[in-house]
Order: structure tokens, then sequence, then C-alpha cells
């Protein structure tokens, strides 16, 4: 029987078939695929407190995870980084572990102002037995309030202050947030799940990791690495306890082939970065006014984006359908987007594709009823993986 073959097969074709703007996604290069798909897929290494690995056979394993961890201290300027994390969730619960006791207070923005579901109600706070609150925010702007910041973190007192959201479009202030940490001894965390290649192509927020004690994220939405996790921190006390909780306590293997392929991606950041992350920020911004020149409701105009990310207006409902029509709309004509009004420009830009008014106008014939699948299938076909080797 061949049917999770087929289905496989049949996947690959239908993505390869379609353009995708979900922000959280990104396409690997050939190079990283073939190191996901390695020999080391199979394998197992766990270095003992002793220094001594507990399994044979893991020269070259280890000389992987040296290398990538050095690739990713080089790439963001950290002296520490643990790459061992299986996903941004995992590195935000060691880095919470790392900086937390029970019952002691964090500070994040609310899953309203379009921050992380995770770090609030029984999610993470419950599992580590700790207390979550919002961080003043402005949903109209984008910008957190920091004079109510400052107030709240008096009333609270949190031991942490993590920033970072899944609808993330306008950097912070961070050296005001630096400032309001230190006068009530707060550890910062900033979760650039979203933005990680952004970051490490100095595009967005590239003071993160000068103002934060942590900086941790996803390695597979802007940086277009394997699935995973990575947590970063010049803190050598931080350091220490971030090992201590990675392996037997938030997880056990960390899947060599992950690592591997994240070396690669780490590899091509460090050469291409830069200017991959300019284009996608710049194609952000020229889809958001294009939409809305075709009259498709953008948030934050005029500015739209700073990053990888345009959020559609629940002012579409009225002629578009809610935000789950309307990515099914978009779906049935070959283009991809969550459902949630967020739509991406990492992967088509990763893809080498910049004419953001083409994009908007085969989005805006698709919500208006015409069938333009053919139109995404001969896009698709003439778009190739840039920004490697």
């Amino acid at each position: 029987m061949n049917i999770l073959s087929d289905l496989v097969n049949k996947h690959n074709f239908y993505r390869e078939s379609t353009l995708n703007l979900q922000a959280s996604e990104n396409v690997l290069s050939r190079p990283a695929r073939e190191a996901l798909g390695a020999d080391l897929a199979s394998r197992y290494s766990h270095i003992m407190d002793s220094g001594i690995n507990g399994y044979g056979g893991c020269k070259y394993s280890e000389e992987i995870l040296i290398e990538t961890e050095n690739l990713m201290k080089k790439l963001y300027g950290s002296k520490y980084a643990e790459v061992k994390t299986i996903g941004g969730h995992v590195a935000a619960e060691v880095a919470i572990l790392s900086t937390m006791n029970k019952k002691e207070n964090m500070l994040a923005i609310g899953e309203n102002c379009g921050g992380y579901t995770g770090y609030f109600g029984n999610y993470i706070p419950s599992m580590f037995s700790i207390n979550s609150y919002e961080i003043p925010y402005d949903s109209e702007n984008q910008e957190i309030k920091y004079e109510e910041l400052e107030k709240v973190t008096k009333q609270v007192n949190p031991s942490v202050i993590l920033l970072g959201q899944s609808f993330f479009v306008k950097p912070y202030d961070m050296k005001r947030i630096r400032e309001i940490g230190d006068e009530c001894n707060a550890r910062i965390i900033y979760d650039g799940s979203h933005v990680m290649g952004l970051i490490a192509g100095k595009q967005f927020q590239p003071d993160a990791l000068k103002y934060s004690d942590i900086l941790l994220g996803s390695t597979h939405k802007t940086f277009f690495g394997p699935q995973g996790g990575i947590a970063l921190t010049n803190d050598e006390e931080l350091w220490d306890r971030m090992s201590f909780n990675t392996v037997w306590k938030t997880m056990d293997n960390y899947h060599l082939n992950r690592i591997a392929s994240l070396g690669v991606a780490a590899e091509e950041m460090l050469q291409f970065g830069e200017e991959y992350a300019s284009q996608v920020c710049k194609n952000s911004k020229q889809l958001g006014k294009a939409l809305n020149e075709y009259e498709i409701e953008v948030k934050y105009s005029p500015w739209y984006s700073y990053s990888h990310q345009v959020h559609l207006s629940p002012e579409n409902e009225s002629r578009f359908g809610n935000f789950l029509k309307i990515s099914q709309k978009l779906e049935e004509n070959g283009i991809i987007t969550d459902r949630e009004g967020r739509i991406g420009t990492a992967e088509i830009t990763r893809m080498g594709y910049n004419d953001m008014d083409n994009m908007a106008s085969l989005i805006k014939d698709a919500l208006s009823g015409k069938n333009v699948k053919n139109n995404t299938i001969e896009l698709r076909k003439s778009l190739k993986i840039k920004y490697c080797r």
C-alpha cells in the first residue's frame, strides 16, 4: 500500500501550484531540504553533564551542532545560542522557566491585541503556575502605551516583560521598555517568532537583543529554516539556566536533521539576509497600499506594515465575507492565506516575486468572483527560490 506516499505527492503537487501568502510559513532551499532528509533524521545525540555523548556515531552530528550554534551567534551578535528547541513555543517555555518562579507575574501583549495565545489562560501560565497580565496596548496605532505600562509594572511587579506578537507589524521602543524593566527589576524577553528573519536581516527591530535579556523565536516564518525554535542571550547565567531547562524538562531529543537544516539556512541568512529582509518589508508596504487602491480594506493606512504581514480589516466582510470565507475564496484560486486576516510576503519574496500590484490585482479578482486559478498556476511556475546558493 502506498496511500501515504500518494498523499504526500499530492500535497507537494498542490502546494507547488499555489502562491503561499501565509504569514507563518516559508520555503526551504534545496540544500536545507536535503539536510532535513539526511541520515541524521533517524539518529540520536545526547551530550551528558560529564561532557560524554550517551550515543556512539556522533562525531559529525556534534560538529554540526557546534557549527550551527556559532552561525546563530554570528548572525544575531549574541554570546550564546540555544538551537535545540524544536519550536518557538518550546523556546518560550525554556525562557520562562529560566527567568521565573512559581506564583510570579509576567506581562505580555494580550491576544485581543495580536499577542500569542499561549502566554495566557490555561496554557503556559497554568503549566508553570505563574500569573500573566496584559501589557497596555493601542491596537489602532499598534503601539505599547508606555506610560500606562510603567504604572502597571508598579502594580503587578512582574518578573518578566514578554514582548512579541502573532499579529506583528510594528517594532517597539526597546530602550524605553528596558528602562521600565530596570525600574521594577524585570527581565525582558523578546519573542521574535514571526520576525526572526527580519531581525537577522537588520530590517525590523535590530535592537531586539541589545535591550532584552533573551531573544527567542521560530525558525520557519521569516527565517527560512525548518520548523523549530532558537533562544539567544548575552547573559552567561541565563544561558546556563536555559541549557539546563531544555533537555529532559521541555523536550528530549533535539532532531539532528533539523539542526543541520537550520545551519544551512543560517549560512544563507548570513549571505543574503539583509537583501531578503529589506525586500520582504518593501513588499508588505507595497501590497498593503495596492490592496487599498483596489478597495480591499487594509489596516493601518498609510504605513500598513513594517514587517512581513499586512492585516485585512473586518470592514471587508460586507463585500467579501469574513476572514474564513476570504481565505476559502482565495484558496479556490490557488492563493493560500490563513483564516485570521493576515497576508504574508515572506515566502513569495523568497520565491523572487516582487510585483505587489499584480498580486493585489489577483486577490481582488479572486474575491470579486473571477476565476484566476490558471493565472496563479502559471505565475507559480515562473518562480524559483532565491537568496540561496
